[in-house]
């Protein structure tokens, strides 16, 4: 019978690494050959800036920290400037997360079955997310804090191994991992701040475990210490380069306005597309919130009651729980609803539901409620899964034996922000006019793909410029001087960005001479950029033709509306008429 058993979980394991394999092998060319979000092209021409020579936040405006833009200054010298290679190195980045992740609870009896399954659960939702969520900050430093993650369990336990005074011996190596410890907790920090919160959740988890203040203190010592090190030597970088004064106007005047504007963001509306998107797996958080609380809730009582050591299983599931439990509270109280936030908290909930189905099973079978429940949200992954669709499995053998080109990013993108070929239309005529460094403005953030394809600077320092002037408008005016100052002599504007819906942006007027759809308001004199002379339309895009004086920029950013263009007119002359009473002096 042992026997017998034993063929099952062996043939079991196989077939779980066939269909580990076979997923890899069907996705990997796919996700290869997507198209990299706004916000990754954006950290690439930072990056840029300073390789050569240029100022962090002075010559390229940024209100996040640095560290990611190091990152690219790292990776791309090494790897070029292929959208693919990137992607390479971000499934590199991925899969060490993914290994870690599995690996988690090997020692509380995992069977390799249940860990590839695990894997094969993470490597599907990764998969199942938009171009958005690639190559994100929140991913990337999942990484790091998982490292730190492993070595806070390996702390607790060397610690516990010796209930007595530190000893000469124990206590440098118990600083030494703290410190080691620290550094990664500090790389995940300069990356996104907001690691802090986890952090802190699973530090104090091991005080409840560990209860040995000398010890504590050593181990607190040591982590602070690691952390301050990399902070210092990251605001040193900062200093020698010029960037620090302007890293700190960034964080003092312009980020407060910014974060409250992100606020906004916050409505039903876009929670319930929000959901639509991580469907089904956002149902997987109500099943791991409750067993990550009944797991902080037990090893609570357990500590009350007989404030004995806990098992080893009993720690891991707590720590765990503490760092899920952590980054979920930060990634919904302290920021959007921005995809790209909310992949970790996933990854975290499949390992903590994953591994506690396989204990579960390891004391009985699952009863009829799990098993309709599991059988359901297979069904759902299945069918709702992108890489299951014809059309995306007809293009596989494309991604396998061709790069990536703007078609074949237009076929794969999940999250349509862009229209690719259209975006084509308008480079190639951008080509034609032989522009230089900083004579382009591309007003709305989805047209940021045109500098490197163009290979030039962009017009201004803001290259996010009308999410700038939204979330920033008490810098309007600071905003409106770097375009009047800039040597900018076309801009390019995407009428779906800037307030209109597909059907109007699209629109093509009866007059023949008119490029603009029949909605534009023609009539707009003065108001930057939307006055300036349409030369060349491609769909949803506009070329415009820089003559000068600029004029003002108009509201928030987005197209006026007629009644809008008369109270602007209005208000010109008004100012026009202002200007003309004031006597000149000398007559």
């Amino acid at each position: 019978m042992g026997d017998q058993s034993g063929k099952q979980i062996t043939v079991f394991t196989w077939v779980s690494a066939l269909v580990f394999v076979a997923l890899l092998v069907l996705c990997v060319p796919l996700f290869i050959r997507m198209p990299l979000a706004t916000d990754v092209v954006f950290y690439d021409l930072q990056a840029e800036t300073a390789l050569k020579g240029g100022t962090l936040y002075k010559d390229i405006f940024e209100t996040n920290m640095p560290g990611i833009i190091w990152l690219h200054m790292l990776i791309r010298p090494l790897i070029g400037m292929s959208s693919d290679a990137l992607r390479i190195v971000d499934l590199l980045i991925f899969s060490g997360s993914v290994l870690l992740l599995m690996c988690w609870d090997r020692r509380n009896q995992n069977s390799v079955s249940v860990m590839l399954w695990i894997g094969i659960t993470l490597f599907a939702f990764y998969f199942s997310l938009s171009e958005w969520c690639h190559f994100q900050r929140d991913t990337l430093i999942l990484l790091p804090a998982l490292t730190a993650l492993w070595l806070r369990r390996k702390q607790v336990e060397r610690i516990l191994e010796n209930q007595q005074a530190v000893s000469e011996t124990a206590q440098p190596s118990v600083w030494g991992w703290a410190f080691l410890e620290g550094l990664c907790w500090a790389t995940a920090f300069w990356i996104k701040p907001f690691v802090a919160v986890p952090a802190l959740c699973v530090w104090f988890g091991s005080w409840f475990l560990m209860r040995q203040p000398r010890k504590l203190l050593v181990d607190l010592s040591g982590l602070l210490l690691g952390g301050l090190v990399l902070g210092a030597v990251g605001i040193i970088w900062l200093w020698q380069t010029g960037a620090w004064p302007w890293f700190y106007e960034t964080f003092t005047e312009w980020n407060p306005e910014y974060v409250e504007s992100r606020k906004t963001g916050w409505n039903t509306m876009r929670f319930a597309q929000f959901l639509y998107r991580f469907f089904p797996w956002f149902l997987l958080q109500l099943i791991a919130v409750p067993l990550a609380l009944s797991t902080v809730w037990q090893c609570g009582k357990q500590w009350k009651q007989r404030r004995s050591t806990m098992q080893t299983g009993q720690r891991d599931s707590l720590l765990l729980s503490l760092m899920y439990l952590g980054w979920l509270f930060q990634s919904y109280a302290f920021q959007h609803l921005f995809d790209y936030v909310h992949p970790p908290s996933h990854l975290l909930a499949i390992v903590l539901t994953g591994s506690y189905l396989a204990r579960r099973v390891q004391i009985k079978p699952l009863n009829l409620v799990w098993k309709t429940g599991m059988v359901l949200f297979v069904s759902m992954v299945v069918l709702s899964f992108p890489n299951f669709k014809p059309d995306r499995i007809r293009l596989w053998q494309t991604c396998v034996f061709h790069s990536s080109d703007l078609q074949l990013k237009a076929k794969l993108a999940l999250m349509v922000q862009v229209d690719w070929e259209d975006l084509a239309a308008v480079r190639d005529y951008l080509e034609s006019q032989n522009l230089k460094d900083h004579e382009l403005h591309c007003y709305n953030t989805t047209l940021i793909y045109l500098y490197p394809e163009l290979s030039i600077a962009p017009a201004t320092r803001f290259v996010f410029f009308d999410s700038t002037l939204i979330f920033c408008p008490s810098h309007r005016e600071e905003i409106l001087e770097s375009v009047k100052t800039s040597p900018q002599k076309m801009i390019v504007t995407d009428l779906l960005e800037s307030g209109f819906d597909r059907k109007t942006a699209l629109a093509i007027s009866q007059n023949s001479d008119q490029l603009t759809p029949p909605a534009y308001p023609v009539s707009l004199k003065g108001a930057y950029p939307w006055s300036q002379p349409v030369v060349f339309r491609a769909g949803r895009y506009l070329v415009h033709q820089v003559n000068r004086p600029l004029g003002d920029i108009f509201g928030r950013g987005f197209i006026p509306t007629e009644e809008q263009v008369q109270a602007f007119a209005r208000r010109q002359k008004s100012k026009q008429e202002k200007r003309d009473s004031v006597p000149t002096p000398g007559k």
